[in-house]
């Protein structure tokens, strides 16, 4: 990506962070917790990282069962808005996952972010080194699609036009994720009247 590509990216995501928490895609995805939650295997002693966590839509509901959640992003803007929402064990990270990570984790979510990264085969690499031995992996994105779900994808930063679980699946298993499954978990309602599906992809370091 260019300088400049990336500079509108960042001013897309300054500008979206501003009222994201109210817009009606960020409120449906806030319920998606409801169902992911009872599929993973959650307790107080854990540390769990958001990848692509935003102003925390899915961060502030996990850190209500867990011990602590380290909310990786690369906006500034979006982690501004949720660090003013000052919750104790949720600790706000602006960096790049491909520089490395100081520690491990007990598990890992990402909730559409992965649409954003270009190199998918390289970042499910760093997840499976960053999290701890049998660690949680918890990826939310969508199916394939036309491109309509963002409609200006390159000023948005959208690097893949959804995905093929399958496949993305078979890329977890060759960075070295075992126990894997798929299934479709939710359909988001645009304003363009469509409905898009996403999936959740499980699995184990």
């Amino acid at each position: 990506m260019t300088d400049r590509a990336q500079s509108l990216v960042e001013a897309h995501f300054a500008q979206a962070a501003e009222g994201f928490d109210h817009s009606p895609i960020s409120k449906q995805l806030a319920s998606l917790l409801d169902q992911v939650l009872p599929l993973l295997q959650l307790d107080q002693k854990q540390h769990w990282l958001d990848f692509g966590a935003g102003t925390g839509v899915l961060t502030v509901p996990l850190a209500a069962h867990v011990g602590q959640v380290t909310a990786l992003d690369t906006s500034a803007s979006m982690l501004a808005k949720l660090s003013a929402k000052n919750i104790a064990n949720i600790t706000p990270l602006q960096h790049d996952i491909f520089c490395g990570l100081e520690q491990r984790y007990a598990g890992v979510i990402s909730s559409m972010a992965l649409h954003h990264v270009a190199d998918i085969p390289k970042l499910l690499s760093c997840l499976q080194q960053s999290l701890l031995e049998n660690g949680q992996l918890a990826l939310i994105d969508l199916y394939s699609e036309d491109g309509s779900f963002h409609g200006d994808n390159k000023a948005k930063g959208v690097q893949h036009l959804g995905f093929d679980p399958q496949q993305l699946l078979e890329l977890a298993a060759a960075a070295g994720f075992k126990d894997l499954s798929y299934q479709q978990i939710f359909s988001i309602q645009h304003k363009n009247g469509r409905s898009y599906p996403l999936f959740l992809l499980l699995g184990r370091a």
